[in-house]
């Protein structure tokens, strides 16, 4: 009984905390829009580490087709180019969008309206059973109004499935629409969504909050430019899988590292303690 404790804390231990959450928006889908977000961010005292990259997102087109051409179409307008992220949660969202977020003489003096605005189009709400908020998800915030949304975006930090249409506490309140999802850079928005804001100034919770407006960073999360550089099938290259292929991949995937697990699990307790499992299940 020892034994078997000892070998299931020990799996435990090498077994991956988390696994990929299935959704159908895990895979790639031919035709799909590829945009990227270029992004830099300069810390300034006590403002964590600089970093500069690409955050590649996959659109997808088929099941949010109004949300995607219009996000499409302000992206080819160059209507996000030099915008802030204006409102940062760490572990919930990275958020963007208002064209009058941009610093006026020096960050952080703006428009006293910046993160009340937007385009002047809004759009009607989508929602397809196929986009959830994941990790990664990107979606279009909104006001009060489901049909509200115009340019205002949020990229999730971790799992936000508080946001998706039928989990929301309110019975007129429909959630928020999805429409994408991070393929490369995730790391980029970890480190986004880490700054410090003007929630918490000194970086520990200890000061209260500074000017500026809630959830705005310290200092600036900078959108340069976010283009189309092409789509899934053209010029990218992905491998697109059937759902039966998807199902046999993941199960592959957990049992090899199920096998890869047993057999170090058994290597230590032979080098630890002197037993073999392995003679004793060859018996």
């Amino acid at each position: 009984m020892r034994v078997t404790l000892v070998i299931l804390i020990l799996m435990l231990s090498f077994f991956p905390s988390s696994l990929a959450e299935p959704s159908p928006m895990r895979y790639e889908y031919h035709g799909d829009p590829i945009i990227s977000i270029n992004v830099t961010y300069n810390s300034g005292p006590s403002g964590g580490d600089s970093f500069e990259g690409e955050i590649i997102l996959e659109l997808f087109v088929n099941w949010a087709p109004i949300t995607v051409n219009n996000f499409i179409e302000l992206v080819n307008q160059s209507f996000f180019d030099g915008v802030f992220y204006h409102r940062i949660i760490d572990d919930f969202v990275i958020q963007s969008g208002d064209n009058s977020c941009v610093e006026v003489g020096v960050y952080p003096i703006t428009n006293p309206e910046c993160g009340e605005g937007g385009s002047e189009q809004t759009i009607p709400f989508e929602s397809h059973e196929n986009l959830t908020h994941i990790d990664g998800a990107i979606g279009m915030a909104r006001g009060v109004e489901a049909d509200s949304a115009t340019s205002q975006f949020y990229i999730c930090d971790g799992p936000q499935h508080g946001l998706d249409n039928g989990n929301r506490t309110l019975e007129d309140d429909p959630g928020y629409a999805v429409f994408g999802v991070v393929r490369e850079g995730m790391e980029l928005v970890q480190m986004a969504a880490a700054v410090p804001t003007t929630n918490d100034p000194d970086g520990d919770g200890s000061a209260p909050r500074a000017s500026g407006g809630p959830d705005r960073p310290l200092y600036e999360v900078r959108i340069n430019s976010i283009t189309m550089i092409g789509f899934v099938g053209d010029n990218i290259t992905v491998e697109i899988e059937d759902e039966e292929s998807r199902s046999v991949a993941f199960i592959l995937q957990v049992t090899i590292i199920s096998i890869t697990a047993c057999v170090a699990v058994c290597a230590l307790l032979n080098k630890w303690f002197g037993i073999n499992i392995l003679r004793y299940i060859m018996k």
